[in-house]
């Protein structure tokens, strides 16, 4: 159903739903995982795939075919073109300020890593969604500071003896007019 891309068959990973309904994976990616959901527009044209989320440059396509219940992951359309132009040796028409300037990283092996990194993230996610095991994002306790305690309680006497030792010990310096 959704054939190649131009980056090839190794910048494509299809997924089969059993019977799942695209909107509840949607609504799992974007709550879950962090995903964008889009508005189904088809950016490599009809009936190559309708974009149900996406996170960085990478899409997820589910299919437009009626009875077809598969999601792709793909790169986008700007990183399909860099990344067919590396894999057809036309990678020197690009130069390091359009490679930062279209994806933020410095030049080829930067972007071909991190392409790298996010395409499996996201097929991980996908999969995840898919067979639901993608539970929601752990949230990340932040450091105390130990040089940052919390006040006690503001009807507290020692909150305010705290304040008064710590106004004395900051130097304000003088007003120069």
């Amino acid at each position: 159903m959704f054939g190649l891309y131009p980056a090839g068959a190794e910048w494509v990973r299809v997924f089969v739903m059993d019977d799942q309904d695209a909107r509840d994976l949607q609504k799992s990616l974007a709550d879950h995982a962090g995903f964008t959901p889009a508005i189904l527009h088809q950016p490599f044209g009809k009936d190559r795939g309708a974009v149900l989320a996406q996170s960085g440059p990478m899409l997820v396509l589910r299919a437009t075919t009626p009875g077809a219940n598969q999601v792709v992951v793909t790169p986008a359309v700007e990183m399909q073109h860099l990344l067919w132009s590396y894999k057809t040796g036309m990678a020197t028409q690009w130069s390091p300020m359009e490679i930062r300037t279209l994806t933020g990283y410095a030049g080829w092996d930067e972007l071909l890593t991190n392409a790298r990194r996010e395409f499996a993230r996201a097929c991980e996610r996908v999969e995840a969604a898919i067979a639901g095991t993608l539970g929601a994002p752990v949230a990340v306790v932040g450091r105390v500071d130990p040089m940052i305690e919390p006040f006690p309680d503001v009807d507290d006497v020692a909150f305010y003896s705290r304040m008064a030792a710590m106004s004395e010990a900051m130097e304000v310096p003088p007003c120069v007019l």
